[in-house]
């Protein structure tokens, strides 16, 4: 199925796929079976692209073979691919036997691919043409099958299939119907992707560049398709969505309504590494403990300068995270960025230093305590700025996701260095 039967498919529904897929995204399990068991075919293959993994793979498990080649029949090759991967080996092939010729071919094709490459999300609609066609027969074919959606240009290939270049649209509807594609000024600088190119990169690539849609070339230079601005979005809209829940460390919890179990099972992991890193901090405020004793006011005081310096770091790493998402750090400008965020941790440093420290000698009357207290979050200031910097980055490098542990990391960092500063110079100046 093609992703002009799709875009006709969806344009046929009363409400649009995304808005369906939302609505059954806020349903509570019981209600959303409900809500899916009334939909037809056609609504269910339409909205099935748009649901997280985690709800689509639900509903996919609660579907008769029947149902799912009933869906499947409407659905582009990349989703019936993500259908095929969920069920088992046997209803697999059901859903596969069920299909047209051309369909199982672009399933097979999708299925050659890996997630996150391009390949397994080519779009196969007919933008294809002879590049010895006229534009005579490009408006005719446009004409009869209508434009798909986020269409900009169209795609020449010589008899063998070979991509010979685009032509932007707008090219081809100015253009006297008698004249000859090949004649006509193709686009400049026209960007291609290997289909074995990462999606996330091709969305960086969009995303910089304003595209609508590109051709997707294979090696040997054959066409084999096209990506579109909106799988681009949709890819920058997932990578937002797991980096807001990983910081929390719920990047696999998609269902609101998830199951107790499941969404405790996952959420007790992240609760137990904070809880190390919690003794970890306690560890070393252990080590001043008769230091502590002997000078409460610093039992009350030590929060303060944790806080400061977790905060702190959370602004470097969050900015360092969206650079590094967003393709916009590479070795050549992170020395600056560096100096720079060093830069802020000083300024904000000596601010916010000189105000808790006239604080804490206001409240508790005693001016040494206020250097300390000063002096300290000063070094946990600094000390933040280059773990938010540095932690991301030497997490990416090792091809880590800085989104999921770089929060726990730097927090026992400001934590211990935190305290250790703070404790280490009431030690020496005041006990």
């Amino acid at each position: 199925m093609t992703a002009t039967d799709t875009d006709t498919f969806e344009e046929s529904l009363n409400i649009s796929p995304g808005k369906l897929a939302h609505d059954l995204e806020s349903l509570p399990p019981t209600e959303r079976a409900d809500l899916w068991r009334g939909l037809s075919a056609e609504e269910r293959s339409a909205a099935m692209p748009f649901l997280h993994d985690e709800i689509k793979e639900g509903l996919i498990e609660t579907a008769s073979v029947a149902e799912l080649q009933n869906m499947t029949e409407n659905m582009a090759a990349s989703d019936v691919a993500h259908v095929i991967e969920t069920v088992t080996e046997d209803v697999a092939q059901d859903i596969v036997d069920n299909l047209s010729d051309e369909a199982r071919e672009y399933v097979q094709e999708s299925l050659s691919f890996d997630e996150d490459q391009i390949g397994r999300w080519l779009r196969h609609d007919d933008l294809r043409f002879l590049d010895t066609g006229s534009v005579a027969k490009v408006m005719r074919r446009l004409k009869v099958r209508g434009l798909s959606k986020y269409t900009d240009k169209i795609f020449l290939v010589s008899r063998d299939a070979s991509y010979q270049g685009a032509i932007s649209l707008s090219s081809i509807l100015e253009a006297d119907e008698t004249r000859l594609l090949v004649d006509l000024p193709k686009i400049e600088n026209d960007c291609t992707f290997d289909p074995e190119t990462k999606i996330s990169e091709m969305a960086t690539e969009f995303r910089k560049n304003h595209f609508i849609s590109a051709a997707v070339v294979s090696g040997d230079g054959f066409l084999l398709g096209r990506i579109t601005a909106e799988d681009a979005v949709t890819t920058l809209q997932d990578e937002a969505d797991h980096q807001l829940m990983s910081m929390a460390g719920l990047d696999e919890e998609d269902d609101l309504f998830a199951p107790i179990g499941v969404s405790a099972k996952r959420r007790a992991l992240w609760l137990g590494i904070n809880l190390l890193t919690a003794f970890l901090a306690s560890y070393v405020i252990g080590i001043f403990e008769a230091t502590v004793q002997q000078l409460v006011a610093l039992a009350v005081l030590m929060p303060i300068v944790a806080s400061m310096g977790g905060i702190a770091g959370s602004q470097t790493l969050t900015i360092v995270i969206r650079g590094l998402a967003l393709d916009k750090l590479n070795e050549s400008n992170t020395r600056t960025l560096l100096v720079k965020e060093l830069g802020v941790g000083v300024l904000n440093g000596i601010l916010w230093a000189t105000v808790v420290g006239l604080v804490a000698y206001a409240w508790f009357g005693n001016q040494a305590l206020g250097i300390i207290i000063a002096a300290a979050i000063l070094v946990n200031l600094i000390a933040a700025a280059f773990a938010g910097m540095l932690i991301p980055l030497a997490l990416d490098r090792l091809n880590l996701d800085p989104a999921l542990s770089g929060s726990v990391v730097l927090t026992t960092v400001t934590d211990i260095i935190g305290f250790m500063s703070f404790l280490g110079l009431a030690t020496l100046f005041l006990v």
